[in-house]
C-alpha cells in the first residue's frame, strides 16, 4: 500500500517541476517576441584616415656626439599623404587629423633638446620619468598639431641636440650612447 505522505510529497514536487517548465517556456516566448534580425547589402562609404595599416617604430641612436656650441640636427617629417617613387600621391588621408608627438630619450648624457617645426622653434613640455626598473627617461611632448583634409600637409621637424661645451673635460661621458624614441599618436577629428 502507498504511503499518503510520500504520495502527497511526490505530487507536490511534480507540480513544482511543471510550474518551472511552464515559466521557462513563457519567458522564452516573451523574450523572443522582442528580438529581430535585419540584413543589408548596401555599400557604405567610409572615410579612411590611416595611410599605413602597419605599425612601425622609429629609433635613433645618437653617437659620435661631442661637447660643442653647435647643435646636432636630426630631421623627420609627418604628412597626411604618401607618395610613390616618382613623387605622385598614391594615398591621402580623407579626414581631418590631429596628432601628438612624444620623444622619449635616455638620460645618459647631459644633452639639451630643442624641436623645430617648419623652421620655427616650438614650445615643448619636458619631464624626467622612471620605468619599473628605475631607469630614468626624459619625455618631451609637443602641443597637438592638426592637418586639414583636402590639403597635402607635411610638417618638417628637426630635433636639435646640444651637448654643452662645458662637458668637454668630463671623462665620465665618453663611450656613452643616447637613445631617442619617436612616438606619433594620430586621431581623426570629427
Amino acid at each position: 500500500m502507498l504511503d499518503k505522505k510520500k504520495l502527497k510529497k511526490s505530487i507536490f514536487i511534480l507540480f513544482l517541476i511543471a510550474i518551472i517548465i511552464i515559466a521557462i517556456i513563457f519567458i522564452r516566448n516573451t523574450l523572443s517576441r522582442y528580438e529581430t534580425v535585419a540584413t543589408s547589402n548596401k555599400d557604405v562609404d567610409v572615410a579612411f584616415w590611416m595611410l599605413h595599416d602597419d605599425f612601425q617604430s622609429a629609433n635613433m641612436i645618437i653617437q659620435d656626439i661631442y661637447p660643442s656650441d653647435n647643435s646636432f640636427d636630426y630631421s623627420f617629417s609627418v604628412s597626411n599623404f604618401e607618395t610613390d617613387e616618382e613623387g605622385n600621391i598614391n594615398k591621402r588621408a580623407e579626414t581631418d587629423l590631429q596628432y601628438e608627438l612624444t620623444i622619449t630619450t635616455t638620460t645618459n648624457l647631459p644633452l639639451e633638446y630643442m624641436i623645430e617645426r617648419n623652421g620655427e622653434i616650438i614650445t615643448t613640455q619636458q619631464e624626467i620619468t622612471t620605468d619599473e626598473d628605475g631607469t630614468y627617461y626624459r619625455k618631451i611632448s609637443i602641443e597637438p598639431s592638426q592637418m586639414v583634409q583636402g590639403q597635402d600637409v607635411t610638417d618638417n621637424y628637426v630635433i636639435k641636440v646640444t651637448f654643452p661645451k662645458e662637458n668637454d673635460t668630463n671623462a665620465e661621458f665618453s663611450d656613452l650612447i643616447e637613445y631617442i624614441k619617436l612616438d606619433i599618436n594620430a586621431e581623426q577629428i570629427i
